[in-house]
């Protein structure tokens, strides 16, 4: 009887051995991905240089020495520009790159104030392209030899050091197979500037910092491509060493209600761009203020620094604004949106846990005013 059992149990180790695919099946990269370090970091983490040797770490005094940066640039950015170029001249960057697509935003910047120093470079893209498409045809073989490394960055993302002493050119040469670091998104959406005392709360991407001499172009707004090497596993998490991009998802209501106005992008935030201003007349709130909604009620679990924004143009943010709605409708749709947060707020938890969820889903997925009302 036991011989028969024995023969029973290798005839079906060999059946199952048979069944089984021979090719190695495809791997999830999001799956198993984190080495237990809770930034999805895998074993990039870990210097691969002998301890004691190596190159001699550069200085960490500014932290984005040798940095420069890949922006986007339209009328909206007007109120916030000079700080924006300010802030990120503070933490050493000599060198931005600035990409428009009409002649009005272009000359725009030959008036704007640059502070001394700065180096400000101007690309015309192609005007019949969003503005996510347009730079992806931008020739970056120029830009290589002119900093070492390249920031992608929009004007409402701000680098803040956590944790002082680490610099970027520091974390590069510590990690010499890392193609591009990846600085993850700590969320302050602001209604006025002192809101960064309510704390920040990370987001659900970020935004990449390259070696300049292996970018090819650049990928999506989130990352480059280097070369024939997937950027999932050429970049390198960095937010464990205290680097961050705080992102003002709006810099002032003004700045979200020129955005749902005046931006050109084409996915489902601005789904209905056309119909804001007939929607706010309505009664009802438009896509893009729903989201701002939803972020203004997550909890700020996180320290955020003082407001870079206190230096923002008000006049120029009005003027632009007046443009588009009047003071009575403005007024009108703050009510709306205070009325949108008191109800989202009572039905917080019947919605995706952020950041578990993208801004384009939950866009998706926030209803409208006037649905939340009749759920009352």
């Amino acid at each position: 009887m036991r011989r028969l059992r024995r023969l029973v149990q290798r005839v079906l180790a060999r059946l199952i051995r048979l069944l089984l695919p021979t090719d190695p099946q495809p791997i999830d990269p999001s799956i198993g991905a984190d080495g237990g370090n809770g930034f999805g970091a895998r074993k990039l983490l870990r210097s691969n240089l002998a301890a004691g040797s190596g190159p001699e770490t550069p200085s960490a005094s500014a932290c984005l020495a040798g940095v420069q940066l890949l922006t986007r640039f339209c009328a909206v950015e007007q109120p916030y520009w000079p700080s924006f170029l300010e802030h990120y001249h503070q933490l050493g960057v000599g060198r931005v790159h600035v990409c428009v697509q009409n002649a009005t935003d272009e000359a725009l910047l030959q008036v704007l104030p640059t502070p001394t120093g700065l180096a400000l470079h101007v690309h015309r893209l192609d005007s019949q392209l969003t503005p996510g498409h347009a730079w992806k045809h931008l020739d970056l073989a120029p830009l290589a030899a002119l900093a070492p490394f390249t920031m992608l960055v929009d004007c409402d993302e701000y680098v803040q050091q956590m944790r002082a002493g680490v610099s970027v050119a520091q974390l590069f040469s510590v990690f010499p197979q890392a193609a591009q670091l990846y600085l993850p998104w700590m969320m302050r959406p602001v209604l006025q500037p002192d809101d960064h005392q309510c704390g920040g709360y990370w987001g659900h991407v970020g935004k990449p910092i390259v070696r300049s001499e292996l970018m090819t172009a650049i990928a999506s707004d989130h990352s480059f491509k280097v070369g024939h090497a997937d950027p999932r596993f050429a970049s390198m998490p960095v937010g464990l060493f205290g680097l961050v991009l705080v992102h003002y998802w709006s810099r002032s209501f003004r700045d979200c209600l020129l955005k749902t106005f005046q931006n050109r992008f084409d996915d489902a935030k601005s789904a209905d761009r056309a119909l804001a201003l007939p929607l706010i007349r309505a009664g009802e709130l438009p896509i893009r203020l729903r989201l701002l909604a939803y972020l203004m009620l997550q909890q700020g679990y996180l320290p955020t620094p003082a407001s870079p924004l206190m230096s923002m143009d008000h006049a120029a943010e009005e003027r632009l604004l007046r443009a588009q709605l009047s003071d009575g409708e403005e007024e009108q749709c703050r009510q709306l949106f205070e009325d949108y947060c008191s109800l989202l707020r009572a039905r917080l938890d019947d919605y995706p846990l952020y950041p578990a969820v993208t801004l384009l889903q939950m866009a998706r997925l926030l209803p409208p005013l006037a649905v939340l009302r009749s759920a009352r």
